[in-house]
C-alpha cells in the first residue's frame, strides 16, 4: 500500500518542484542583463535625438520653411531623448561607478548645449513679404544700392533708397505713375554690374521674375563705392524692359549712368539730399522716355515726338552725351527718328518728305561706332527707301528713283548679313530686303532672281516670339501676298494677305491691308467679299483717324480710293457710309 498508495503519486498538498528553483536571482557586478545590452539601447537612443537635432537645420540648408514652433518641437525631442538615454543607462548599469555617472551627466548636457547651438545657427528666419504689385504701367520700382567694397553700411544705403522713392513720389514722374521702395524686401545681385565680362544670367533671372511679380514698368537700382580719398561714389542702374522697346529689343537690359559724387559721407544731409535729387532727375528723364514710347507705340506719334524733344532741348545742342543720363541722346534721337516716319506715314504721300528728311537728320547724328549704330543705318536704309518712291508710292514704271533704290538694297543686304547685328536687326534689314526687291520688281528694274522669295521665307520660319518678331512675320506675310500678285497669283494673294490681315492690331495698317485685299477680290470678280473687306477696311481706317495715326486727309484720300475702286469693278458695296464709316446697313 505504501509503494502504491497516496505517498507515491503527486498530490495536491505537494510541491511539484524544488522551492531553490523559483527564488529570484541577484545579477552581479559583471552580469550583462540577460542579452539585453544597455549600451545598445543608449546607442539607439543618441541616434534617434541627434536625428531630431539635426532634422531642423538640415531642412533650413535644403530650402524647407520652417517655424520657431518646429525649432521648439526638435530641442524638446533632443531634451526627453537625451534624459532617457542617460536613466536607461543608469539603470542598466547599477553599478556604474561614481565618475562614470558624472562623465554621462555631463556628456548629456553637452550634448543638449551642442543641439541648441545647432538650432540657433540655423533657426529658422521668418521669410520676406512678397513685393506688391504695383498698378501702373509706368510705374518705378526702387530695388535698392549695393556697397561694393568695404566701408559701406547697408541700413544707410536702404535709407538713401527710401529717401529717394518719396523724392520720386512727390512730381517727379508722369501723371498716374508711383514709385515704390523695394530695398529692405529685396537683395538683387547688382554687383555683377560693378565689372564687364561678368556673367549677368543671374541678375537676368532674378529681374525677370521681380518684373513679373511686381508689374514694374521701371527699375533702379546702383552701386556705392568710396575711393582712397573718402568720397563716395553712386552709380545709378536702370533696367529697360524689352516691351519698353519694341523696335529694338536688343537693347533691353541693365544699363550703368555715370556716378554721382559725394565728398562727404552720408551723414551730411546737404550732401544726401545733392544726391537723391540728381537721381530723381535722372528717373525723370528715363520716366519721360518711357511715356513717349508709350505714346509711339499707341500711335500717338505727335505727343511721343513732343516728349523726346523736350529730353534732346536745341539750346543745348541735343542733349548730354557724358554717360551720366539714364537714357542717352543717341537712343532718344532713335525713336524720334521713328516717331517721325509714323507721322509721314499718315499724311498724304505729297505732304512725307520733310518729315522723313528730319528723320534721316537724327539718325546721322547717331555714333555709327555706338551701341545702337546698326540700328541707326537700318533706319537710315528705310527712309531712303522711302524717299525714293517720290510722291507717287505705287513702284509703277518710271515712278521711282533707280539708283536711290539700289543703294537701299545694298545697304539692307550687308545688314542682313551682319553679324554684329542683333538676329533681330537682321530679320528686319531682310524684310525691308525683300520689300525694297519687290518695289524694284514692279518697276521693271529688275528680274526675280530669288532674293524676295529667300528674305521672306527667313522672316516668316524665324523662330523666338516677341512682339518684335511678330511684327516683321506679319510684315514679310504681306509682302509676299503682294509678290504673289505681281505673278499673277490672285487667289494666293488675297488667301495670304487675308492671314496677315487676321493677326494685325494697328488700326492703320489692318485697314490699307485690307484695302488692298478689297481691290484684289473686285479684280477676281468676287464682289460680295470685296465689299465685305471693304466696309472693314473702312472701319479700321476711321478707328484710326479718331487715335490720330492718320490725319483726316489722309483718311479722306484713301476712303476716296476706295470707292473708286468699288466703282469701277461694278460693286454696289452698300453700307458704306458717305463720311468713310461704314453703315448698320447691309
Amino acid at each position: 500500500m505504501a509503494k502504491g498508495g497516496v505517498l507515491d503519486s503527486p498530490g495536491q498538498g505537494a510541491p511539484d518542484r524544488n522551492p531553490a528553483d523559483r527564488a529570484p536571482r541577484s545579477p552581479g557586478p559583471s552580469d550583462g542583463g540577460s542579452g539585453n545590452p544597455p549600451w545598445g539601447l543608449a546607442l539607439l537612443a543618441l541616434a534617434t535625438t541627434l536625428l531630431s537635432a539635426l532634422l531642423g537645420p538640415l531642412l533650413q540648408l535644403l530650402g524647407v520653411k520652417s517655424s520657431p514652433v518646429a525649432a521648439v518641437l526638435v530641442l524638446f525631442a533632443v531634451l526627453v531623448g537625451g534624459v532617457v538615454t542617460v536613466r536607461k543607462a543608469f539603470k542598466d548599469r547599477p553599478g556604474m561607478s561614481r565618475r562614470a555617472r558624472r562623465l554621462s551627466v555631463a556628456g548629456l548636457v553637452v550634448f543638449l548645449l551642442a543641439c541648441t547651438a545647432l538650432v540657433v545657427v540655423f533657426r529658422p528666419r521668418p521669410a520676406l513679404p512678397e513685393p506688391a504689385r504695383l498698378p501702373g504701367t509706368q510705374d518705378v520700382a526702387v530695388v535698392g544700392f549695393e556697397g561694393v567694397g568695404p566701408g559701406q553700411d547697408q541700413q544707410v544705403l536702404d535709407d538713401v533708397s527710401e529717401a529717394f522713392t518719396a523724392a520720386l513720389s512727390q512730381d517727379r514722374l508722369p501723371e498716374g505713375s508711383t514709385a515704390r521702395d523695394y530695398a529692405r524686401i529685396t537683395s538683387p545681385p547688382l554687383g555683377v554690374l560693378a565689372g564687364t565680362g561678368r556673367d549677368r544670367r543671374k541678375l537676368d533671372e532674378w529681374t525677370a521674375g521681380f518684373v513679373e511679380k511686381t508689374n514694374a514698368g521701371i527699375v533702379v537700382g546702383g552701386l556705392v563705392t568710396t575711393d582712397s580719398g573718402g568720397q563716395i561714389g553712386l552709380r545709378p542702374a536702370v533696367y529697360v524692359r524689352a516691351a519698353q522697346v519694341p523696335d529694338a529689343p536688343e537693347l533691353a537690359g541693365w544699363y550703368l549712368s555715370g556716378p554721382i559724387r559725394l565728398d562727404q559721407d552720408w551723414s551730411s544731409g546737404t550732401g544726401r539730399r545733392h544726391v537723391i535729387a540728381e537721381l530723381a532727375r535722372r528717373t525723370h528723364g528715363l520716366a519721360g522716355f518711357t511715356h513717349a514710347l508709350d505714346l509711339w507705340r499707341a500711335g500717338r506719334v505727335a505727343d511721343a515726338k513732343r516728349e523726346l524733344d523736350r529730353l534732346l532741348p536745341p539750346a543745348a545742342g541735343g542733349g548730354r552725351d557724358d554717360g551720366s543720363e539714364f537714357v542717352t541722346a543717341d537712343l532718344v534721337r532713335l525713336f524720334r527718328g521713328h516717331s517721325l516716319e509714323q507721322i509721314a506715314f499718315g499724311l498724304p504721300a505729297a505732304g512725307r518728305v520733310p518729315y522723313f528728311e528730319a528723320a534721316r537728320a537724327d539718325y546721322r547724328a547717331i555714333a555709327p561706332d555706338g551701341p545702337i549704330g546698326l540700328r541707326a543705318r537700318l533706319s537710315l536704309a528705310g527712309t531712303r527707301y522711302q524717299l525714293a518712291l517720290g510722291p507717287n508710292p505705287t513702284c509703277r514704271p518710271g515712278t521711282v528713283e533707280a539708283g536711290a533704290l539700289a543703294a537701299a538694297s545694298a545697304e539692307l543686304r550687308a545688314l542682313a548679313d551682319e553679324g554684329a547685328f542683333s538676329e533681330t536687326g537682321r530679320l528686319r534689314a531682310s524684310v525691308n530686303l525683300a520689300q525694297v526687291e519687290q518695289c524694284r520688281l514692279t518697276a521693271g528694274l529688275v528680274g526675280d532672281d530669288g532674293t524676295i522669295g529667300r528674305a521672306l521665307e527667313r522672316v516668316r520660319s524665324a523662330g523666338g516670339s516677341g512682339d518684335a518678331v511678330e511684327e516683321l512675320r506679319l510684315l514679310a506675310t504681306s509682302i509676299a501676298a503682294t509678290y504673289s500678285y505681281g505673278r499673277g497669283d490672285l487667289a494666293g494673294a488675297v488667301a495670304t494677305m487675308k492671314e496677315a490681315v487676321a493677326k494685325e492690331r494697328g488700326f492703320a495698317r489692318r485697314g490699307l491691308w485690307q484695302a488692298i485685299t478689297a481691290g484684289w477680290e473686285f479684280q477676281l470678280g468676287e464682289l460680295t467679299a470685296g465689299c465685305a473687306d471693304l466696309r472693314d477696311a473702312l472701319g479700321q481706317l476711321g478707328d484710326a483717324l479718331d487715335k490720330g495715326e492718320i490725319t483726316a486727309q489722309r483718311h479722306e484720300e484713301t476712303v476716296n480710293a476706295l470707292r473708286q475702286g468699288a466703282a469701277d469693278a461694278g460693286a454696289p458695296c452698300s453700307g458704306a457710309a458717305p463720311n468713310g464709316r461704314p453703315s448698320k446697313g447691309p
